[in-house]
């Protein structure tokens, strides 16, 4: 039965409003020392940690951090600080110095990568294996829970957990039945709407009542019946690993009061970039002993567009005005050159905490600023200035990173590696766990877990092809409505009516069913890889890669390879959950997890670049129209992500960095004139070498800083701050250019692909805000020009 609605007031507990701070946030007055504290945290017996031992490579912050009692904690880690050492040492100083259970000790990260190491070296530092402690991500403690409860939570105790393509295939089929094709209205679109709402707590009856208008009213219905296809396969998103965990909490206070007891001290990493949602779980869990410690950096919080609240962390001494709060601002990664240029960027940001990262290491060589004239230079220098360093031995190419705004601008940099025949890796493309050989496998392990999973049964009965057809599957999908029963319950049932099916449909049908239940009756008894094998060996899958990929399917079979040896290690590790535990696992796994290993530069947007660090980066495209992002530059809170965005991607360089930019660049087929972004503007220039256009001729690029104006015309410079070089304009004199800002009154803002029609009568093609593209007469039009 599903869960009553809740609203999205459940996700406030009782807390005020909280705009976001504008002002620079105090440190909090000073609070009784609690060091020595030891209130209500349950003692434990066991071996005794070494004081001397887990505090002798620590500087002065990391050890208050570390050695600090009961309370709520905020640890602002700056960049490179040794924020994971600090959570280490903490662990291991709360278990082997004050004496906490590790059965009541919970901390939680954001990806595996960086749980597993955590554990490693608390463990290492305890000398002892941290049995009973929990580390791991939201969602995998999530996950936890909700198998422990999964009936009081209304769910099977084997219930799947969908990926992202077994949910946008569940919108496609309710679009479908409405006659609605995924052109009109994106499945990933509709995800998103439900993805909205489901994390605010916002039941589909709720969103019904708050829709305005029928495009709110079909995607409230499409919720509605999502949530129903999920419950009937005994299903759930990787949202409900979090949601359902948080209702029931709410709605069976006993089980949550049972892990508010157990839970004695709660660790956050990664504070900043925590959701709503997660702020919620965090403070029913963290309610009873408050023993908190949140460590994160305001300027990191880099993730609104996936729900990240930075006014979690920024709020943190208000929702806890005990709280005690260490700096840690000694940097260990970067030069000091880097360093001061990170801070010259992120100091012009309002809402956060004041703070300074600085080093004992050398200042290094200063921070190159180079101007190309166009975007292909751009491309020719980066990857000309890579092989110079490699072949000078000063950095190999695997730590040299491209870093860019957006995934698109890679394209350049991609063909000129190729071209001088350099490997390279691109992070977070296509994924092992995201390749279609390995998604067909794991679909047909998921069904033997869980026969009632809708998706994976449609997937498992089409691949390979074995005479299931669409009117069989129609057919079982209409008896699965009939009934309000599962497909695979339907299939069962429309073979075992012989005359409901043709006799080789009938055939085919009945012979995948009884393939399904063998290897469901072997798997209870096999190891995981054993059970992938038989799989591979009853669907004969191997000749169907070499029948449907005559062109790879030898790099298919690699893969195929990988996922066994991935089965084959969970069964080495000794893992007692067998095929259901790692299914579990891999539909946890982060973007990151498979980066380490490649040959070659590394290509990423800076947003996949977070939590890795390079000897040498490069951040391209630093021009106006791509850094900042247009949709960003009329937001204040929107424009101080993107200088977040710009800081984060300066503390990934150890010792050399570059930012580039370019004076033309090519849009939609179209060279336009490009400006250079206003966070050059904001470098110290006491730290930095221009290099490039007019600075290679021993002239200064700028007089002084360029004065911000409205968008200007095609092939214009900046009327303040004169620019050295001033290319000749390019449709001098056009009203309309691709590349400029504008605004219609129903659309909302958009830019100009392309500009068609005599100059009186011209015709715009806009790419809105909302990724539509439409053609629109200027003179029939209400358009205004934008202004970035």
């Amino acid at each position: 039965m599903a869960a009553p609605p809740l609203g999205r007031a459940a996700l406030r507990d009782g807390r005020r409003s909280r705009p976001l701070i504008r002002g620079r946030i105090p440190r909090p007055v000073a609070r009784p020392d609690r060091r020595r504290a030891d209130t209500n945290a349950r003692r434990h017996e066991g071996p005794m940690l070494d004081t001397e031992r887990i505090l002798s490579d620590l500087n002065d912050a990391q050890r208050e951090a570390v050695t600090w009692g009961d309370g709520p904690l905020l640890i602002l880690a700056g960049a490179g600080s040794g924020k994971t050492r600090v959570i280490t040492h903490r662990i291991a100083w709360l278990v082997g110095h004050h004496g906490v259970d590790p059965r009541g000790l919970v901390a939680m990260t954001f990806t595996n990568k960086a749980a597993g190491e955590m554990k490693q070296r608390a463990e290492a530092l305890l000398g002892l294996d941290l049995a009973g402690a929990y580390v791991g991500t939201f969602h995998a403690f999530g996950l936890r829970i909700l198998r422990a409860h999964a009936v009081a939570a209304g769910y099977p105790p084997t219930f799947v957990v969908y990926d992202t393509a077994d949910q946008q295939a569940i919108v496609r089929a309710a679009l479908k039945e409405r006659g609605l094709a995924s052109q009109e209205l994106p499945p990933r679109r509709v995800l998103t709407w439900i993805s909205r709402n489901k994390t605010a707590l916002v039941a589909p009856e709720d969103a019904a009542a708050e829709a305005r208008g029928p495009e709110q009213r079909l995607l409230a219905e499409l919720y509605a019946e999502y949530e129903t296809r999920l419950r009937r396969a005994g299903a759930v998103d990787f949202d409900d690993l979090l949601v359902q965990v948080v209702r029931l909490f709410l709605e069976r206070p006993e089980i949550a009061e049972r892990y508010r007891e157990r839970i004695r001290h709660l660790l956050v990493d990664e504070y900043q970039d925590t959701n709503p949602l997660q702020y919620r779980l965090i403070r029913l869990l963290a309610e009873r002993h408050r023993n908190i410690c949140a460590v994160g950096d305001e300027d990191q919080s880099i993730y609104a567009f996936r729900g990240a609240d930075i006014r979690n962390i920024l709020d943190f001494t208000r929702d806890y005005p005990d709280a005690h709060l260490v700096k840690l601002e000694q940097n260990y990664r970067s030069t000091g050159n880097i360093l001061a240029v990170a801070s010259g960027v992120i100091r012009h940001n309002t809402g956060r905490y004041d703070k300074t990262l600085w080093t004992d290491a050398s200042d290094g060589p200063r921070v190159v600023v180079r101007e190309n004239r166009a975007d292909r230079d751009e491309a020719d220098w980066v990857v000309g200035e890579m092989l110079r360093l490699a072949r000078r031995g000063d950095v190999a190419l695997e730590q040299c990173a491209v870093l860019y705004r957006t995934n698109a601008t890679s394209r350049l940099f991609e063909d000129r590696l190729m071209a001088h025949n350099v490997p390279y890796r691109v992070v977070g493309a296509l994924r092992f766990w995201e390749r279609r050989e390995v998604k067909d496998l794991l679909a047909w392990l998921r069904m033997l877990v869980h026969p009632d999973s809708d998706q994976d049964l449609l997937r498992a009965a089409t691949t390979p092809p074995r005479g299931i057809g669409q009117k069989t599957l129609e057919r079982v999908a209409e008896l699965a409505a009939a009934r309000g029963c599962s497909l695979h319950e339907a299939a069962r049932a429309l073979a075992g009516q012989p005359e409901g099916l043709g006799t080789r449909a009938l055939r085919a049908l009945d012979g995948f069913l009884g393939t399904v239940r063998d290897l469901t009756d072997l798997a209870a008894t096999t190891s995981t890889a054993g059970t992938l094998e038989a799989v591979l060996e009853a669907i004969d899958y191997f000749a169907y890669l070499e029948r449907a990929f005559p062109g790879d399917h030898d790099s298919r079979t690699e893969n195929v390879g990988a996922l066994v040896d991935a089965a084959r290690e969970h069964d080495e590790a000794g893992a007692p959950d067998g095929l259901a535990g790692f299914l579990d696992r891999v539909s946890l796994r982060s973007d990151t997890d498979d980066v380490q290993g490649e040959r070659g530069p590394s290509l990423m947007t800076i947003h996949a670049a977070k939590g890795l660090e390079f000897d040498a980066v490069f951040i391209v495209g630093m021009n106006e129209d791509l850094f900042p992002h247009p949709w960003s530059v009329s937001d204040p809170e929107g424009l101080e992500e993107e200088r977040r965005l710009l800081y984060v991607a300066i503390t990934r360089a150890r010792r050399l960095l570059s930012l580039t930019f370019s004076l033309f660049r090519s849009q939609f087929g179209q060279v336009v004139h490009a400006r250079p972004s206003r966070f050059l503007d904001e470098l110290p220039p006491d730290r930095i070498r221009r290099s490039g256009g007019a600075a290679d001729l021993g002239r200064p690029v700028h007089d002084g800083p360029p004065a911000r104006t409205a968008t200007p015309a095609a092939g214009t410079a900046r009327t303040a701050g004169r620019l050295a070089y001033e290319p000749e304009p390019a449709q001098a004199g056009a009203e309309w250019f691709p590349g400029m800002h504008v605004e219609h009154p129903t659309f909302g803002p958009g830019i100009v692909m392309t500009v068609d029609g005599p100059p009186h009568d011209p015709r715009l093609k806009i790419r809105f805000r909302n990724g539509r593209l439409r053609r629109i007469a200027v003179r029939h039009a209400t358009l205004m020009r934008g202004t970035t």
